[in-house]
């Protein structure tokens, strides 16, 4: 479904991804592990054409990615939650998801569906749905932002460290919707730190340091333990 074949790119003169390649097939979690400063969320940021790729290959359902408008990616079928959130402070909850409403070939019908679907996985968006989301707390804001990405009735997810900074509770809770989503066939591209959490929601994991990959598995060949989390996580 997602492939990135040999990416690069650059921050100005600074070369921060170096002949990336990574693959999601459909229905998949795969999670991005590394530490601080490696170049995942620029990983995330290139696929959605936040970051401008100097040569390689992003396709998506066999569309070039690369040649698009970033505001156009979306609606092929990718859904992002970054790592800040991006979440609109001063609309209300509901006003937040309304911004994936309006897109060509979604029925009102669907909208209503889809609705209901984020409000079923996160009730408490529900219960605050007139409240402007600047008033939320940290968990209930990254709550809005995946359902904001739910509502686009993406193909894929990006999610840019969706347990950071969250109570060990909400990070379950955030375990969960990646299980409902998976469930409802929908792909996950996960750029975390949380080990643990990542090798047990994921089908695949790569590894990633200065910029480039380097090791890819099943998410059930390593455990926390393992040589190769400590040399490239140092956990």
């Amino acid at each position: 479904m997602l492939k990135l074949q040999d990416v690069q790119a650059f921050y100005g003169k600074s070369h921060v991804l170096h002949g990336v390649s990574l693959e999601v097939d459909g229905g998949q979690v795969v999670g991005l592990l590394g530490r601080n400063g490696v170049g995942k969320s620029t990983t995330l940021k290139a696929i959605m054409g936040l970051v401008a790729v100097q040569s390689g290959s992003i396709t998506f359902a066999g569309k070039d990615l690369h040649r698009q408008k970033a505001y156009r990616i979306p609606r092929l079928g990718l859904g992002y939650v970054p790592e800040d959130r991006r979440i609109f402070p001063r609309l209300t909850v509901l006003d937040n998801l309304r911004t994936g409403f309006d897109r060509q070939g979604a029925s009102a019908a669907r909208t209503e569906q889809l609705l209901e679907q984020a409000y079923a996985s996160f009730p408490r968006l529900k219960e605050r749905q007139r409240q402007l989301a600047g008033t939320l707390s940290g968990g209930e804001q990254q709550m809005l932002a995946i359902a904001r990405a739910m509502m686009l009735d993406p193909q894929i997810i990006l999610l840019d460290e969706p347990t950071e900074g969250l109570m060990p509770r909400l990070v379950g809770q955030i375990r969960e919707i990646i299980d409902v989503l998976r469930q409802a066939n929908v792909s996950i591209l996960l750029v975390e730190q949380n080990v643990p959490m990542t090798l047990a929601v994921s089908d695949r994991v790569y590894l990633m340091e200065r910029g480039a990959i380097r090791h890819e598995s099943a998410a059930s060949e390593l455990s926390v333990d393992d040589d190769v989390i400590h040399k490239y996580l140092g956990v």
